[in-house]
């Protein structure tokens, strides 16, 4: 019954985090959503207690493991409004992107090296997101007889191919470690059952040796001088046989079935450590690595030896330090679970992570995945088709790299699930999905917010041969064009266009015109009579709202203000408000002349530390 488990995961949570008032809440929250959708609720809720045990587990942070318990209740009847109000918009925020990814990392046959940028994309931008679905794909193995019998063959051809890679390219061993070992017991259980039981009875027969070879050793360092806690471990047997096979060797000839594992209080006792090791035994030659000097590919620090005790038994020892032996079993996500007195903020643990993430790419990628990480940004598709673009691409750039249809008839995005438009840059990870309509069609002003050669060709073709074909008309009509200096007309406050956007002018009473951007989404609303409306030649100043979200940190509003200052740009409102999850949106009031001024300080406040998103509002 999963309220055991329940007693259980409570009582470390509280034990973590000091008390567990949100688990009963979040209970009952898993219970109402079974209610509602008729799912099995000892089901359920325990599929939810185990992925969030699996991240309490990995040290993460309180918010995190709360999102893991509930993680599928917006998919069974609760509403996003309804988490938030239980519990905030930082857990809603974390369902939310674990929902979107998930859907978008699906693995179709032949398409695994698309799924592996995928993940990448998630890696550098969602951190708690992969903890997330490493942990939902790991219970659900741990569970697999609860998925339908036709569906277990590519679940595990996506642990294998996918998850189980990427926690050890995370170096998160423990997770790894456990999704080969259930993933090879279960395609191949007659071959996993003959190497578990040679293992065991190595085990049973070496058991006394290995105690009398641990005291042996504990008493010495003692003697030395040098604290060290020392525990036994068994290999598993994915990991032994991969052994076998590599090496071409039978089981007697693996020589690390069985280890002792040294953690000390520093590197120097490591070394002097493994002194008086091969002090004691006999060194097995070629069986001696210094993952300490030259760390693994992952981050992964240790010595390793092997050795053979008095009795002759082969024992591998393993000596790290209490850093190293944390890293070795979380891998990334041991960074930030022990910091100190001082907490890290969202945002400096989200840059450390990103910041791992890029040096192991640069120092250890072989011109691929490295490759990932230049110049380039990669966005998907809600489908989940990744797009790749050079830096600093615009909506417009996404439109067109799908299909020069979409590019042609593209009205505005979704970006991430909010409205955004054509000229918004496109940052990596984003989700974004394009809107069109059947009346749009390109405008010049388009080409200004282009980056790729593809879709300025797309655009200036379509506009030649709509120049040609209108030419006649244009001439007749631009004579009795309103221009925005008119009296009768207004700039639209809801848009508030600039010189630059593409306009269009809507009727609001019989001698009044609104003036609002093309791609505002009032005007697909307004049914009023549709005016064409031109810039006024002669410059002015325009007001405009800028909307920057960004780390709640000490000087951010300074630093921001200071870019307006340099631009000239005079500021008439500022609100700021922060969230729960140490973010801080800010939204300013700013008088400008020309659309490509406001580019420039768009473009420019992004470059200050902390801030995540800056658009036009």
């Amino acid at each position: 019954m999963y309220k055991l488990d329940l007693d259980e995961f409570e009582e470390k949570f509280s034990r973590t985090f000091s008390e567990s008032s949100e688990i009963k809440k979040a209970i009952e929250m898993l219970s109402r959503s079974c209610k509602i959708s008729g799912l099995d609720e000892k089901s359920y809720i325990s599929h939810g207690l185990g992925v969030a045990s699996i991240t309490l587990g990995l040290g993460l942070e309180r918010e995190v493991v709360i999102a893991a318990l509930i993680h599928n209740v917006t998919d069974h009847g609760i509403s996003s409004e309804q988490v938030e109000a239980q519990f905030g918009k930082r857990i809603v925020e974390l369902i939310e992107s674990k929902s979107r990814f998930e859907k978008a990392l699906l693995l179709n046959p032949g398409e695994s090296e698309a799924a592996t940028k995928k993940l990448l994309i998630v890696l550098t931008t969602n951190p708690d997101v992969v903890m997330l679905q490493l942990a939902e794909m790991l219970d659900k193995l741990r569970n697999i007889e609860k998925t339908p019998q036709e569906q277990r063959k590519e679940f595990i051809k996506e642990i294998k191919e996918i998850y189980a890679p990427l926690s050890h390219k995370l170096g998160i061993y423990s997770l790894s470690s456990e999704m080969n070992e259930l993933s090879f017991k279960y395609e191949n259980p007659t071959e996993h059952t003959k190497i578990e039981n040679a293992m065991n009875a190595f085990a049973q027969q070496a058991s006394e040796s290995i105690n009398n070879a641990h005291i042996m050793l504990d008493s010495s360092l003692k003697k030395a001088g040098i604290e060290a806690t020392i525990a036994g471990r068994v290999k598993t047997v994915f990991s032994t046989y991969s052994k076998m096979k590599r090496k071409q060797a039978g089981i007697e000839q693996i020589y690390d079935l069985l280890a002792l594992r040294v953690i000390t209080d520093s590197i120097k006792e490591c070394y002097e450590a493994l002194g008086i090791i091969h002090s004691i035994w006999k060194p097995i030659p070629g069986e001696f690595d210094d993952y300490i000097a030259k760390p693994k590919e992952n981050g992964y620090r240790s010595l390793h030896t092997s050795v053979y005790t008095d009795e002759g038994t082969p024992l591998e020892i393993q000596l790290r330090t209490k850093e190293m032996h944390d890293f070795a079993e979380l891998g990334i996500a041991s960074h930030w679970r022990y910091k100190g007195e001082k907490k890290q903020s969202g945002y400096d643990r989200k840059i450390e992570w990103i910041k791992q993430v890029l040096d192991w790419e640069r120092s250890y990628g072989k011109g691929t995945d490295a490759d990932i990480f230049g110049k380039e940004v990669f966005a998907m598709t809600p489908k989940g088709q990744v797009i790749e673009l050079p830096e600093g691409s615009s909506v417009i750039d996404f439109a067109y790299a799908v299909h020069t249809d979409i590019g042609n008839r593209c009205r505005g995005a979704k970006i991430n699930g909010k409205l955004d438009h054509l000229n918004s840059r496109i940052q990596n990870g984003d989700v974004v999905e394009i809107l069109t309509s059947s009346k749009q069609k390109p405008q010049m002003n388009w080409l200004a917010f282009a980056k790729t050669e593809k879709a300025k060709q797309k655009i200036m073709a379509t506009l030649n041969v709509l120049k040609k074909s209108s030419s006649l008309r244009s001439q007749k009509t631009n004579k009795n064009v309103l221009k925005t200096n008119n009296n009768r007309v207004r700039l639209a406050k809801c848009c508030s266009p600039l010189p630059g956007d593409q306009i269009i002018g809507v009727r609001t009473t019989k001698r009044k015109i609104s003036v609002h951007r093309m791609d505002c989404d009032q005007v697909q609303k307004l049914g009023q009579q549709k005016i064409e409306v031109q810039w006024n030649d002669k410059s002015g100043y325009y007001d405009a709202e800028i909307v920057v979200e960004a780390a709640d940190r000490s000087g951010i509003l300074k630093d921001i203000l200071e870019i307006f200052s340099q631009n000239k740009v005079y500021v008439s409102s500022t609100n700021a408000r922060s969230s729960p999850s140490n973010t801080i949106t800010c939204v300013f009031g700013i008088r400008l002349q020309t659309l490509s001024q406001l580019e420039q300080i768009k473009k420019n406040i992004r470059h200050i530390a902390g801030v995540n998103s800056v658009h036009r509002s």
